[in-house]
């Protein structure tokens, strides 16, 4: 019985330094998953065109379908276009035929926003909207910043610069757009510029298909949490 116990202590020790190799071999083997890459929105814009328009002489058309916006010329042909991204459920971008009603340059959100110091600029409350009771003594309310506003409606839905991930909803019910291509379209439109907005595709051919993702607008990367 001894002899037996010294010739399977060798064994059972091979076994137990080869084991770890085994459970190695078997994690290497295994695919680890591939974290998907940020789908930065696509835009196009025809410069030569937009230079020869004159600034009012425009139309915008927004497919909810496509999550794509183009501004076109008065013979239809497109200026820009760009991948826009509309409001979340519940908070459904609204349809129809709207007219720009007020365009600045920057706006801030009086819905949405953060309670500040503002001597430090140190953000006491980052989202005001979730938050209850009183305002914070010693802070002021500040908007979260809509660049190259385009007013659409009286209850504070419009077009304007915001992070985001193409084909994520993300707004309280605007269209936010990349900074490059919504700029081009504030600089063209006026008060009064027609904008339809829909459930179909665009009448127009899209551009789009033959443009690679743009990079990522300055400071609006991954601000999918901000809500207009």
């Amino acid at each position: 019985m001894a002899m037996r116990s010294l010739v399977a202590a060798p064994a059972k020790l091979f076994l137990c330094l080869l084991l770890p190799f085994c459970l190695a071999s078997c994690q290497f083997g295994k695919k680890q998953p591939v974290a998907q890459a940020f789908k930065h929105p696509r835009w196009h814009i025809d410069e030569e065109r937009c230079a020869a328009t004159k600034p009012g002489k425009v139309r915008m058309d927004i497919s909810l379908a496509s999550q794509t916006a183009q501004l076109l010329d008065e013979n239809s042909c497109v200026l820009v276009e760009m991948d826009v991204s509309p409001g979340l459920p519940g908070h459904e971008t609204p349809v129809g035929d709207f007219v720009v009603k007020e365009k600045l340059p920057l706006k801030r959100s009086d819905l949405y926003g953060q309670y500040v110091r503002p001597e430090s600029g140190e953000v006491v409350v980052a989202r005001t909207w979730e938050h209850s009771g009183p305002k914070p003594a010693g802070t002021r309310y500040l908007g979260i910043a809509m660049p190259f506003w385009l007013r659409l409606t009286d209850d504070g839905v419009g077009i304007h610069v915001g992070g985001f991930e193409r084909g994520y909803c993300t707004s309280h019910g605007c269209v936010r757009c990349p900074e490059a291509p919504q700029q081009k379209c504030w600089e063209l439109c006026r008060p009064g510029v027609r904008v339809h907005i829909h459930k179909a595709s665009h009448p127009a051919p899209s551009k789009l298909d033959q443009e690679q993702p743009s990079a990522a607008p300055r400071g609006t990367a991954r601000r999918r949490h901000l809500p207009v």
